[in-house]
């Protein structure tokens, strides 16, 4: 297989090279500490696009449901998880905490095929395709966006009346306002 380009973030694990399909892995339950690792990276998901209220706790029981059933049955992310998770070691080993997820998630170097997808021959585009994106899709569907603040709006309040609330409601997300039309406040 071809060496990467050039531009390309990481070192020699992000560079390693993997089969371009879902990783097999036999279906397990993650431990405390794979949990935690992978939890960071839903963070700093949050961080980066600046809708992390509170860290995204208001998330964190959606995404443990979303990790464990993507892990406890077949076809299991179990690999594509420890695979991540290496990943993201190396980035903030080489990088910093900050910059390695800036970079992972804006300025990886990755390259595209010209069918526009990603190609996934490297253990950096698992991770980026199958954690990452999945991650950034669980925040949006499970209201992640709802916390996104402008900097002049002087309190979480004004954003919860001004932003989209989601497309989760029912029952089990009752102390959460519905989804409702954007209403343009009156002067």
């Amino acid at each position: 297989m071809p060496a990467p380009p050039s531009d390309t973030i990481g070192g020699r694990i992000c560079a390693e090279r993997l089969v371009a399909t879902l990783l097999e892995a036999d279906p397990r339950p993650l431990t405390g500490s794979e949990v935690a690792s992978l939890w960071r990276i839903f963070v700093a998901i949050g961080h980066t696009w600046k809708n992390a209220y509170r860290d995204s706790a208001g998330l964190k029981s959606s995404w443990l449901e979303f990790v464990s059933e993507k892990t406890v049955i077949r076809p299991s992310y179990v690999a594509e998880y420890l695979n991540a998770i290496a990943v993201v070691a190396e980035l903030v080993s080489l990088y910093g905490e900050a910059d390695a997820f800036d970079r992972l998630f804006l300025r990886n170097g990755l390259p595209v095929a010209q069918n526009g997808r990603p190609v996934l021959d490297s253990r950096l585009a698992h991770a980026k395709h199958f954690v990452v994106d999945e991650f950034i899709r669980v925040q949006i569907v499970a209201g992640g966006f709802r916390n996104f603040v402008q900097p002049d709006w002087p309190t979480i309040e004004t954003a919860y009346t001004l932003n989209y609330n989601g497309f989760i409601a029912g029952s089990r997300f009752s102390r959460l306002r519905p989804a409702r039309h954007y209403e343009q406040p009156r002067p």
